[in-house]
């Protein structure tokens, strides 16, 4: 894989999905959420991470519109993103980027894509062979909070509470992942993303659905006439355009 498409390839769907490894916590309850426990209302760390991971180990199908603000240290102005996200255990996921411009991230737990409509282009990956793979154990239906991150509080906003998630083993792609959680039902309304660099990648979920999705809609055949990169082929050249 060359240096510039590396870069590439994680600067978009690797750091994004860095934030999947809180985001995938998300990936939905079978109907309603069941009723937590009663907490104090300023809930301790504990309680948090003991309401998070009750609440998401019963997560199978999610949906919800998501507001991205990117904060990166050589840019003057944030860059404002927006779409759809779905997910659906065990380690499918959609993102579809509407603004500023279409672009899809599509697994279905074996194969990620990237698909840049406008530049008809197309990238591959083969999830379980990749670094992202342990990022995102909770896509996988594995996992656990307490084996994968040193947990503190952070500082809390929006009626939210934050949990600062550090990995216990570093990872280059991110540094510091905070989940911003309702401290009443213990759903995540915000994930927060620092990387290496100090960039910070925020995803904002609304209109929240957990509703059961079509496993179809988590395939990605590349449109005729878009050319297709597999980053882990030799050299990871670009194949011939896609058939129909």
């Amino acid at each position: 894989m060359s240096p510039v498409i590396s870069k590439r390839w994680l600067s978009r769907p690797w750091a994004l999905a860095a934030s999947l490894a809180a985001a995938a916590l998300l990936v939905a309850l079978p109907g309603r959420a069941p009723a937590q426990p009663a907490v104090a209302a300023v809930p301790s760390v504990e309680q948090l991470v003991d309401g998070v991971q009750a609440r998401y180990e019963k997560v199978t199908d999610f949906k919800a519109n998501f507001r991205q603000v990117v904060k990166r240290k050589h840019l003057p102005r944030p860059l404002n993103k927006r779409g759809m996200v779905y997910f659906k255990k065990p380690g499918m996921m959609r993102w579809d980027y509407t603004q500023p411009e279409k672009v899809y991230y599509v697994s279905d737990g074996s194969i990620l894509w990237s698909y840049q409509a406008e530049d008809k282009l197309a990238y591959k990956m083969n999830v379980k062979e990749s670094e992202l793979y342990g990022s995102l154990k909770f896509l996988f239906g594995q996992g656990n909070l307490r084996g994968e991150f040193n947990i503190a509080r952070g500082k809390a906003e929006g009626g939210t509470v934050a949990l600062e998630l550090t990995p216990k083993v570093a990872q280059s792609n991110y540094k510091k992942l905070v989940l911003l959680v309702d401290p009443k039902t213990f759903e995540i309304r915000e994930t927060e993303l620092v990387d290496p660099l100090d960039n910070v990648s925020r995803v904002t979920f609304e209109n929240i659905k957990y509703e059961t999705l079509d496993p179809k809609g988590f395939k990605f055949e590349p449109p005729k006439g878009v050319r297709v990169q597999d980053l882990q082929s030799p050299g990871g050249t670009a194949g011939d355009p896609a058939s129909p």
